[in-house]
């Protein structure tokens, strides 16, 4: 009898132990908590490209955004591309620099779009790029001191013309851009439209630069973008630096512990589920999150 009674006794902690684990053996990844990343040297993904892939899984990237480089030949591209998506994660075709706000440098751009739609047309469904990112930060300009107006004009007028052109061939079109774009208001809007707000109205996503080393700073100046993209029904990729950085202190987790790093951006996650438009994460960049992990592979140009 008492032997019957351990074995009834088991069999309901095993139920328990059932009933408490199933769900979350089930539990599929929110959106909030996937991961985009930046890889700025592209000369990688020839020699590289399966441990990244291998990583950005492990670590629950959806999106690379790769610096498009004259160097590496188009079959690289299609090769790296298309391991990337065995596993669900995008690559998106990434390029800029402050003069591409400019009407005069509008042509470097063009070229940079117009090679990717020509790649992509000549590419598989499963070689192409998802989209592309404009990394163009004019503030960066001599002109954006003394003709901001002019400069901002100029910039809207070039995002126009990329974002109808993209939007052609099929790509999702996003920006990296500072946090404090919402301070910056439109020129055309009578002082009443943040600029970030208008470019939330015409792009895909943006992927905000909002380098902080703690998560409720990281959030804080976040926030108003995520708000205007809730109401937009747009994405939002909140980013924080693990590089080491020039701008002070506060600014990378580059000399935080990776156990403080993880807490910091599960607190961030936490926050940024609150807004409908938060896409997560973005690291910045690949090269110093990969090396974080095991810093005899560097993450660097192998030349």
């Amino acid at each position: 009898m008492m032997k019957n009674k351990g074995y009834i006794f088991a069999l309901l902690v095993i139920i328990m132990v059932l009933v408490v684990l199933i769900p979350y053996l089930n539990k599929q990844p929110l959106a909030s908590e996937n991961k985009s990343t930046w890889l700025w040297d592209t000369d990688l993904i020839t020699n590289q490209a399966d441990d990244i892939v291998k990583f950005s899984k492990e670590q629950g990237v959806k999106i690379i955004f790769l610096q498009v480089g004259e160097k590496v030949a188009a079959d690289q591209y299609r090769s790296f591309i298309s391991k990337a998506k065995k596993e669900d994660i995008e690559v998106h075709a990434l390029n800029g620099r402050p003069g591409w706000a400019l009407y005069d440098h509008k042509g470097e751009a063009d070229e940079f779009l117009n090679w990717v739609k020509d790649y992509n047309a000549s590419s598989k469904p499963e070689e192409q790029f998802a989209g592309v990112q404009f990394d163009v930060e004019p503030y960066l300009l001599k002109q954006w001191k003394s003709s901001q107006k002019v400069v901002l004009q100029e910039w809207m007028g070039n995002m126009r013309s990329w974002i109808q052109s993209g939007k052609e061939a099929g790509l999702s079109i996003g920006a990296a851009v500072p946090f404090w774009l919402n301070g910056v208001s439109n020129p055309n809007g009578n002082g009443k439209q943040p600029m970030s707000e208008w470019m939330i109205s015409k792009l895909d996503y943006l992927a905000i630069m909002a380098y902080r080393d703690k998560a409720d700073q990281i959030y804080d100046i976040s926030e108003h973008m995520l708000s205007e993209a809730d109401s937009e029904g747009k994405k939002v990729w909140v980013g924080v630096e693990v590089a080491q950085s020039q701008e002070g202190e506060g600014v990378s987790f580059y000399a935080q512990s990776d156990s403080k790093l993880e807490e910091e951006l599960n607190k961030l996650v936490n926050l940024g589920d609150k807004h409908a438009s938060f896409a997560g994460v973005a690291v910045h960049s690949y090269e110093a999150w990969r090396t974080r992990f095991d810093g005899s592979k560097t993450a660097l140009r192998n030349d």
